[in-house]
């Protein structure tokens, strides 16, 4: 076995943790060659046979990574660029070690004799090392920042494609403003923390213990202060990082929500000035900015006071350096040349503290952003190829729904309950219901983007359901509520996702059929015409067709058209129903409408309240048997009215 010897540890029973009807057995396991490695197993047990259902075994690593370890894999690629760097900089700090010597040399020596020879190749040498030193300097930033440019690049890729492999739960958990916020403003706080460490990493310790080396050759005696300055600073810079470590964090939280508040304000901007509420979003930004601001300013402060306090023990020393090399002078211990390198190998060490500090600062900020990307990795992706179980069909059943229950996750109640209804292949399912009814939850269970709680949904072609997710999702034409265009043309949007090249006639095909045609040749460039970010050179109806257009392209089984008619007019929406009845004869159509006059034609109407189904059959009988339907249609018609405008 794989796993080695297992011994069992603990035993829990606990209930809810997969859904209402089942027991959950924790056993809590480790692996005998490694005890810290500790396994969760989760064995699901439906309640109502009182067995153990052994297929939905699930095994978990509970032991906590080091998330800094799974991100080193990334320098792979880069690792002559992470040593040259560091090497570099090492060169740099060497050449900077020789300069206090050089103008000791010159103090105890040229100045004294008045060799003005020596003196001017004292000053060239200096020079010398000066020029080496800028362009070792530049060579280390060279390297320094391909490595970290290198190590993000790769980094942003694959956290990219894993957010895009996410399932809609994780997604919605994690919220969108949140992982663009990890995918740009945390990857490059880790780009600048990796820099500024090849850089300093190095060359700030050898730096320090080389001035305290070369001061002990100068004078044992006062590089004792020079040690004990260090350790105070030393000291000073891990408590304050300590204390601001948390405050990044609660930063980082801070800036995703004012993400995610801007984003909502700048895609409502129409309702916000529409209903007056432009003051109140204001109001509403200043206050989490205000919030963000004191925020920073706390943080600010106590970063701010690292300074002031390495100056405060640097010049203590630097007093008490000179008090003890005056001492010694006059005692003949000392030069003033030695008491000048001294002085200088004192404040090397201060500005390399300083740089150190900068960089335990960057690194934590570098390291809060690196368990805010972890986690997203640390996310289970959606298999797409792993095999579902395969359910055959009762005669041309093309969706069959058995007792369908599902609750968002932290939701107190069912979005739906208990739903059942079956749809033969080639026939019409409307929907319907109030707000908060459920229909767009049906909508993303259909699409497979949740998984049932209880009962069974399944869909069928050539009466079996789909091999896996990826076959599940081809079966599916989706048109969602928010029409989605992307910047190219109207051809590049409508043949987005087929692999093969779609043909003019093809193109105009599907237009007709989503009344989009006329608009398209008014176009100059007509399948050719520029579509802008979002399709904001569109209207919302023109946006919407265009959609439908894309999806009826797929030739898929089932279109799902949820709520995307709702900024046509009634005739354009009665000519686009009736085409696609009368073009896609072999497709099921899940139709989402709060208009009853969309839905007199379907071969079944599905009504919804609160997550429950309260009625299914035909407009008519709905009218006589359905107190909601009947509600719901006599507020979009008088009693009076004679029913036109038919659909079909």
């Amino acid at each position: 076995m794989l796993l080695g010897q297992i011994v069992i540890n603990n035993i829990l029973f606990e209930r809810n943790l997969v859904g209402e009807s089942d027991i959950v057995l924790l056993l809590f396991i480790w692996n005998s060659s490694n005890k810290n490695s500790p396994i969760k197993i989760i064995v699901s047990a439906n309640k109502s046979q009182r067995r153990l259902d052994y297929d939905k075994i699930e095994l978990v690593l509970c032991r906590k990574r080091d998330f800094m370890k799974d991100l080193f894999k990334y320098f792979k690629g880069y690792i002559k660029e992470s040593l040259l760097g560091p090497l570099f900089k090492l060169l740099e700090a060497s050449f900077e070690l020789l300069v206090p010597i050089l103008i000791a040399t010159i103090v105890d020596q040229t100045i004294p004799k008045k060799d003005s020879v020596h003196l001017y190749t004292m000053v060239f040498l200096l020079v010398v090392l000066a020029s080496f030193g800028v362009v070792v300097a530049v060579i280390a930033q060279y390297y320094s920042s391909k490595a970290a440019v290198g190590f993000t690049r790769q980094l942003t890729k694959d956290l990219y494609q894993k957010i895009m492999r996410l399932p809609k739960a994780s997604r919605d958990s994690l919220t969108t403003s949140s992982l663009v916020t990890r995918l740009t403003s945390d990857t490059y706080q880790i780009q600048t923390g990796i820099n500024q460490f090849l850089r300093l990493f190095l060359r700030a310790p050898i730096i320090v213990f080389g001035s305290i080396i070369m001061a002990f050759l100068i004078s044992p005696s006062i590089t004792v202060w020079f040690l004990l300055m260090v350790v105070i600073l030393t000291g000073i810079i891990y408590i304050m990082s300590r204390l601001v470590n948390p405050l990044y964090a609660k930063i980082r939280q801070i800036t995703d929500k004012i993400v995610n508040m801007t984003r909502q304000q700048l895609q409502g901007m129409r309702v916000i000035r529409a209903f007056g509420q432009t003051t109140k979003e204001i109001q509403e930004f200043q206050n989490i900015n205000e919030n963000y601001k004191t925020w920073q300013i706390k943080t600010g402060i106590l970063s701010s006071l690292i300074s002031p306090l390495t100056f405060l023990v640097v010049n203590s020393t630097l007093l008490i350096v000179i008090w003890h090399g005056n001492l010694a002078i006059g005692h003949g211990l000392l030069t003033q040349g030695k008491l000048v390198a001294l002085v200088n190998y004192l404040l090397q060490i201060l500005i390399e503290l300083l740089k150190l500090a900068m960089l335990i600062t960057s690194l934590n900020q570098s390291y809060i952003s690196a368990g805010r990307i972890q986690e997203v990795f640390e996310q289970e992706g959606e298999d797409v190829l792993a095999e579902l179980p395969i359910v055959y069909s009762v005669g041309d059943q093309s969706i069959s729904a058995q007792n369908v229950t599902f609750t968002y996750p932290q939701a107190a109640r069912p979005a739906l309950e208990n739903i059942s209804f079956d749809l033969p292949s080639g026939q019409t399912l409307g929907v319907i219901g109030g707000t908060g009814a459920g229909k767009s939850t049906l909508v993303q269970l259909l699409a497979h983007l949740y998984e049932a709680d209880a009962g069974q949904l399944a869909i069928f072609k050539n009466n079996r359901s789909p091999r896996n997710l990826k076959e599940w999702r081809s079966w599916i034409s989706l048109v969602p509520q928010k029409a989605e265009l992307f910047r190219g043309t109207i051809r590049s949007n409508l043949s987005l996702g087929l692999n093969d090249n779609v043909s003019d006639n093809h193109l105009w095909w599907a237009l007709d059929i989503a009344q989009a045609s006329d608009f398209v040749r008014e176009k100059e460039d007509q399948l050719d015409a520029v579509v802008e970010a979002l399709g904001r050179n569109f209207s919302g109806g023109q946006r919407q067709r265009l959609t439908i257009a894309r999806a009826i392209l797929q030739k898929a089984p089932f279109l799902v058209l949820d709520d995307s008619t709702s900024a046509l007019d009634y005739l354009t929406e009665a000519k686009l129903l009736q085409a696609i009845k009368g073009e896609l004869k072999n497709t099921s159509l899940i139709l989402i409408s709060q208009r009853t006059n969309s839905l007199r034609a379907a071969d079944q109407i599905l009504v919804l309240d609160k997550g429950r189904q309260v009625a299914l059959g035909k407009h008519e009988d709905l009218l006589q048997t359905s107190a909601i339907y009947r509600e719901i249609h006599l507020s979009q018609h008088s009693k009076e009215e004679k029913h036109e405008n038919e659909v079909f």
